[in-house]
């Protein structure tokens, strides 16, 4: 054999080797850090076996009440609901056919018993199952099942496509959270075609998925921007402002004449802010904007794979005039949830602190031992408190005076601000928002509500719905 050919079989050799390498790194990245998913995965029959025979946990509610249990012997579990359409947004379903939803989805492994993996026993879980015993672990959440039914209440009897999450302001618990059209997790499997044939979106997580248009709930974040940038707050509206010669106007034509900036958020003026942001210019009103979390993904208990928290956007660094001054009413380029825009009323609520916002309060072996506790945990310091309180002030006197008097209840003192989000070029279908909290004096809730496609505006629809949930929920927690 001559050297030519030597050569030719030791690059040869040189090229499996690095190919069987490649290999090796390639099954061990799966094999580490993929395996759980291939465990999880629905076409994973063993796996399926090996879950058909454990009993997966029950879910609670804040008050210990049952929201899902199973019953049945091993391989015919049956997983049962007792608010199966309230619910079905935030507990979801179990389903062998349909796999999971919900927290049944995101708290998967504790239901059915088993501690998330560290890396290495992925190792392990890849060729077996490693769930700790037959009985799942318990979780429960900090929802109040009276509120989560009124307020499901109150979205459905519009008739309309809606969202509505109630928080309290001071811990981040989410007390409420409702998205319709919704769907009954009982009779899912029977169901499922004819939901899907039908296209309403009943699947489809509004509250904490949905990109609004925030309308004149924006302003909250404009104010802050005012207060904060220290620009001179009077103006003299005459109707109109021009952005980038787009022309800017007030709703209903009106003009306010000498205003400063409570007068222009007690009543909405559209001049006002549209002048201002183009006076502070992008990058301060887009820094403020991401102090309230805009631009930022935020973990949330129903986080999965394929459902996340979308994170609420504000692309302010290329905005020219007339995009900045429409974004300061809430008219351009920005998208928001349900769930961000009730932490953003949360925050000026508690002194301009953001708070994680969370659904799952603990965690228990069947036997009640507490395997993980959760806790409140501060995001961000928003604003300062001084603004924070600004900020509030202004919000009652929307409520009493202003664009929000139908959100105003006689005993309790509410905060709050409407907005109108137009969703047609002649400007008659809206979604219609208020945010607020109450009491405002020691806030123990905040809520959005958001009704889609409507001819109403915020005020006349979604202030009224806000005001019924507020009034019901300090009554309920005053039990």
């Amino acid at each position: 054999m001559n050297l030519k050919e030597n050569k030719k079989i030791l690059v040869l050799l040189i090229f499996l080797i690095i190919l069987f390498m490649a290999l090796i790194i390639y099954l061990s990245y799966f094999t580490i850090f993929e395996a759980q998913d291939i465990v999880d995965h629905p076409a994973n029959r063993r796996e399926s076996l090996k879950i058909s025979e454990i009993k997966r946990g029950n879910i609670y509610d804040s008050e210990g009440e049952f929201l899902a249990y199973t019953e049945g012997e091993e391989y015919k579990y049956k997983r049962i609901y007792t608010h199966p359409v309230i619910y079905s947004h935030v507990i979801g379903y179990s389903s062998k056919i349909r796999g999971n939803t919900g927290i049944e989805a995101s708290y998967n492994k504790y239901i059915l018993g088993k501690s998330q993996p560290e890396i290495m026993k992925n190792i392990r879980a890849f060729f077996e199952s490693d769930y700790d015993s037959k009985f799942g672990n318990d979780i429960y959440l900090t929802t109040n099942t009276a509120i989560q039914g009124k307020v499901r209440e109150l979205i459905s009897e519009t008739g309309e496509k809606g969202a509505a999450v109630v928080m309290n302001p001071k811990t981040g618990e989410v007390l409420s959270l409702v998205s319709y059209p919704d769907f009954n997790t009982e009779t899912i499997e029977r169901d499922y075609a004819a939901i899907v044939e039908k296209n309403e979106g009943a699947f489809y997580n509004s509250a904490m998925q949905g990109g609004f248009t925030p309308g004149s709930i924006q302003k909250v974040i404009s104010t802050a921007a005012i207060i904060e940038s220290g620009v001179d707050q009077n103006y003299e509206d005459l109707g109109e402002e021009s952005a980038g010669g787009y022309p800017i106007r007030n709703a209903g034509g009106r003009k306010y004449g000498q205003i400063d900036l409570q007068d222009a958020f007690i009543f909405s003026v559209n001049t006002y802010f549209a002048s201002k942001a183009m006076e502070i210019g992008n990058e301060k009103m887009g820094e403020v904007a991401e102090k309230f979390l805009y631009n930022k993904s935020i973990d949330f208990d129903l986080n999965t794979q394929n459902v996340k928290f979308n994170k609420s956007t504000y692309n302010y660094e290329d905005w020219d005039k007339q995009a900045l001054a429409a974004a300061a009413i809430g008219q351009s380029d920005i998208s928001v949830t349900p769930l961000h825009m009730c932490m953003v009323a949360s925050t000026i609520a508690n002194e301009g602190k953001m708070m994680k916002p969370y659904l799952v309060s603990k965690v228990t072996e069947s036997n009640g031992t507490e395997i993980f506790t959760n806790a409140p945990e501060e995001l961000i310091q928003s604003v300062t408190p001084e603004t924070a309180n600004e900020i509030k002030n202004m919000m009652i006197e929307a409520v009493r005076i202003g664009s929000g008097k139908s959100a105003a209840l006689r005993s309790v003192q509410v905060a709050g601000k409407t907005g109108t989000a137009e969703r047609s070029q002649e400007k008659t279908i809206n979604n219609a928002w208020f945010i607020g909290f109450a009491p405002a004096e020691d806030p123990q809730i905040a809520v959005a509500v958001v009704i889609e496609n409507v001819e109403f505006l915020g005020g006349e629809i979604a202030a009224p719905i806000a005001r019924d949930i507020i009034s019901f929920s300090l009554q309920e927690l005053s039990k």
